[in-house]
């Protein structure tokens, strides 16, 4: 059995433990009796609180700076924890249910059986990836998968961890405390628990707010959706989020059109939307959703204080209820000193999207809806239905006006180039209005009291939802995962209209061949998201049964190429050094401290000064993550990226030196070894430094050059070194001029430009040199391409010298120079006499 499966089947008991030995219980205790039959209402809530108990009682132990988090401890504590859930729920197993629900305990259709199948399919499918793939995404490399790693190694929670709260990662370093040791399989076990969980809240959703079939529908939607199937293996939040915000607002919305429990309910609503928000803080959405509803309900019944007040009673029940999981660790991080809350950072709003494209699935959900319409209308009433259609028509013509440019233009034009301009939303806002209008005539004149109240209910769903999109759409459409916990919420009126369509017992009453043709249509639909898990943009789709990605190794290095060169040279170190803490500085690139949790891995700070390195045994330069890091850092008071031109220089006094890098198309590293010491070492044994001392401005003394010839020709590169020390500090940012001059100090050519110059725009300022320091300046000299040499001019190396100086970029005025404390000009000049030839030598 191949290692990988190994890892996974040893955590696989424990979570079984958790999500089923700890969750059904308390299940069962918070659920009024009457849903005890139905299994995947139980499934699902106890898939939300058997985690949410554990990573409730982790965090407990976690925040001691006692390292308690042990699976032993652990495992006694949700043993207890279970039966006394177990106890609860065997009092109230014979108490009868006050009232029954109308619930469908009916066989399944043939056809419900084969969603079934092809549900099936896609999970197992989708368990073996997730089992397959260590943890290879941003996000999961850079917070969750890092988290659990570095807990299982301390055994408790840092007090520097901030930003995302712990429902993820607590559950990652459970399975590792479980299987002994760091293992990204056995922390992955939980994705398909998560996962699983998604789908059952999807069928709550359909089932208990329409009925069976549409829950059914819905959650084959939401599982066979390709975007979903590609996403299920990476292990990131948005179907864990998906998962609970679903089951919240189920709940919630039982809670809000029911009659019965609607205080059981919507406390249940709150605990999930609390364990949502102890998961991912964009679960506040739904908060607002809520308020939504809560003002158009009040709007609706005119100021009715009275009628308002019951649904208003759900609102605040579900609120408080949500509040001891769902703040904790927000105040925990207040406590520590950090943002309660990180935003991302401004640059990922300006990629959103903001296109056509982003309303795909309510463009789904209004087409159907609208044939469904007035095909139904066609035939009760066709007397109106000419009048209706050509409102109707005119209507999606102008939303479709307004999306459609975008869509078409996908792929084509820039990010910014492809969003909805004025026009196209003036367009979308009046096809909305008119054909929102003519729809709700056609309800209330046309529909049938159960249908009016089924519409009702999902339209409470979208306006839950709304906010959450709104959102999305402005901020962060710049990819679809992001949208995924409000899909099944945006799914539901097209699940509905087709269970509406597609009846059970019409389904029934076909012929074998449209059943067979219905069927083969269910499975050619399905494929796409059943197999989408299989194909991987840097691995391609034959991973799974090639030995291309032999180990974990490999496989992190699919897509990963730059940061494993940089893992794996600095795991090469670590061995050479047995027992050492590894010190790295690596300004924003925050995906390395998952590879060394029990190392020093500083990438929270971007340091500007070479003192700040010292005792630190390698600085990484990433491209864009350090460049980001340092954007708002001009390079004048950056000691640190502007020494880094002196990394290739070779003089020994050079305080960092280039050890390796990569450049994998994406992503660009730079390992640097450090030598911040070296800087204040008196290279003069190596050096030949003038007869007397050459000094500019009374700062900078001049200690010696070399170059690499004498003899300039079209083409030819020559490299010249020049020596300085630093005598005391710099007053402005000064530039170095370079001149070869003719006998009549004719400038024939000119190099000028800051010291360590590099090709990307790095230089060490002089407003950094500290007095005592020693710089190495190299350039390369090359002739411009214009410069016209006269053969009888350029015979004699007497004719062309090099001068050298400083001078303010800003004024152009020169330092003075003094040799050996007199007076001399304004720059100095090397003793090589230069030869030009019209032509490289033959």
């Amino acid at each position: 059995m191949p290692d990988w499966m190994t890892a996974t089947l040893a955590s696989v008991p424990a979570f079984l433990w958790i999500y089923f030995g700890l969750g059904i219980p308390w299940a069962l205790v918070v659920l009024p009796r009457w849903d005890w039959r139905n299994r995947a209402l139980v499934l699902a809530l106890a898939f939300a609180l058997g985690p949410a108990i554990l990573t409730a009682g982790m965090f407990v132990l976690g925040s001691l700076e006692t390292p308690l988090l042990g699976f032993d401890l652990i495992l006694i504590g949700t043993a207890i924890l279970a039966a006394i859930g177990a106890a609860l729920a065997w009092r109230k197993k014979d108490n009868p249910p006050t009232t029954e629900p109308e619930q469908e305990f009916s066989r399944w259709g043939r056809d419900e059986k084969l969603l079934l199948v092809l549900i099936a399919i896609a999970l197992v499918i989708r368990w073996v990836v997730v089992a397959y793939w260590p943890f290879t995404a941003y996000d999961a490399l850079w917070v969750y998968g890092y988290e659990g790693r570095l807990y299982t190694t301390l055994g408790h929670i840092p007090n520097s961890i901030g930003y995302y709260p712990q429902f993820l990662p607590l559950q990652f370093t459970y399975a590792q405390l479980a299987v002994g040791g760091i293992s990204d399989h056995a922390a992955r076990a939980a994705l398909p628990f998560l996962h699983l969980g998604s789908i059952l809240a999807a069928y709550v959703l359909g089932k208990r707010l329409v009925n069976r079939r549409t829950g059914l529908f819905l959650a084959a939607i939401w599982a066979l959706y390709p975007h979903v199937g590609e996403w299920s293996r990476f292990g990131d939040l948005e179907i864990p989020l998906t998962f609970l915000f679903t089951l919240s607002a189920a709940l919630f919305l039982m809670a809000w059109t029911g009659k019965s429990y609607r205080r059981r309910y919507a406390l249940i609503a709150g605990v999930v939307l609390g364990i949502g928000m102890w998961t991912k803080p964009t679960m506040g959405a739904f908060i607002w959703g809520v308020a939504l509803l809560v003002t158009l309900e009040l709007v609706r019944l005119r100021f009715d204080w009275r009628a308002w007040l019951p649904r208003f009673q759900v609102t605040v029940w579900a609120g408080l209820a949500s509040i001891p999981l769902g703040a904790v660790w927000y105040i925990r991080n207040i406590l520590n000193g950090h943002n309660a809350i990180d935003l991302p950072p401004g640059y990922w709003l300006t990629q959103a999207a903001r296109s056509g494209v982003e309303f795909g699935w309510p463009l789904l959900a209004l087409i159907i809806g609208l044939l469904f319409a007035y095909m139904a209308l066609a035939r009760s009433h066709p007397a109106n239905f000419r009048k209706r259609i050509t409102t109707a028509l005119l209507g999606l013509t102008l939303i479709l006006a307004g999306v459609l440019p975008s869509i078409l233009n996908s792929g084509s034009l820039s990010v910014v180039e492809n969003r909805m301009q004025p026009p196209e939303w003036l367009a979308l806002a009046a096809g909305a209005v008119l054909l929102g209008v003519t729809l709700w005539r056609v309800l209330q004149r046309y529909a049938t009291p159960v249908a009016r109240t089924l519409t009702g209910k999902i339209i409470w769903a979208l306006l839950l939802a709304l906010p959450y999109f709104v959102t999305w759409f402005y901020s962060y459409s710049y990819h679809y995962r992001l949208s995924f916990p409000i899909v099944p919420l945006l799914i539901l009126p097209t699940a509905a209209l087709l269970a509406h369509t597609f009846t059970r017992e019409r389904v029934a009453r076909w012929r074998l061949v449209p059943r067979v043709l219905f069927g083969a249509a269910l499975v050619a639909l399905s494929v796409p998201g059943i197999i989408a898990p299989l194909s991987d943009p840097n691995a391609g789709s034959d991973w799974l049964w090639t030995d291309k990605l032999p180990d974990d190794m490999a496989k992190y290095r699919s897509g990963n190429e730059a940061l494993l060169a940089v893992v794996e040279g600095l795991q090469i170190y670590k061995d050479d050094h047995p027992g050492a803490i590894l010190h790295v500085v690596a300004p924003g690139i925050d995906r390395l401290p998952f590879f060394f949790p029990g190392d020093d891995i500083r990438i929270h700070t971007a340091p500007t000064h070479l003192n700040e390195l010292e005792g630190v045994d390698f600085f990484v330069y990433g491209t864009p993550e350090t460049t980001g890091a340092y954007e708002t850092i001009p390079l004048q008071e950056n000691q640190i990226v502007g020494a880094l031109g002196l990394a290739n220089t070779g003089f020994k006094t050079s305080p960092v030196r280039q050890a390796w890098s990569r450049d994998d198309g994406i992503f660009r590293y730079e390992v640097f070894e450090l030598h911040v010491e070296n800087r204040f070492v008196d290279p003069k044994e190596s050096l030949h430094d003038p007869a007397v001392p050459v000094v500019f401005g009374d700062m900078i003394r001049f200690r010696g050059h070399g170059i690499g010839g004498d003899t300039f020709w079209p083409g030819r590169p020559i490299f010249l070194q020049l020596y300085w020390e630093s005598l005391a500090p710099a007053d402005k940012d000064y530039m170095v001029y370079i001149h070869l001059r003719d006998r009549e100090d004719n400038v024939i050519a000119a190099w000028d430009g800051p010291v360590t110059n590099t090709d990307d725009g790095r230089y060490y300022s002089t407003l950094v040199w500290e007095p005592g320091e020693f710089v190495i300046d190299e350039r390369k000299l090359r002739l411009p391409d214009d410069l016209v040499i006269n053969p009888y001019e350029a015979i004699s190396y007497s004719t062309y010298r090099l001068v050298i100086g400083f001078y303010d970029l800003q004024t152009e005025e020169r330092l003075p120079v003094t040799i050996d404390g007199q007076p001399a000009g304004d720059g100095f000049t090397l003793n090589e006499r230069i030869l030009l030839l019209p032509e490289a030598p033959q």
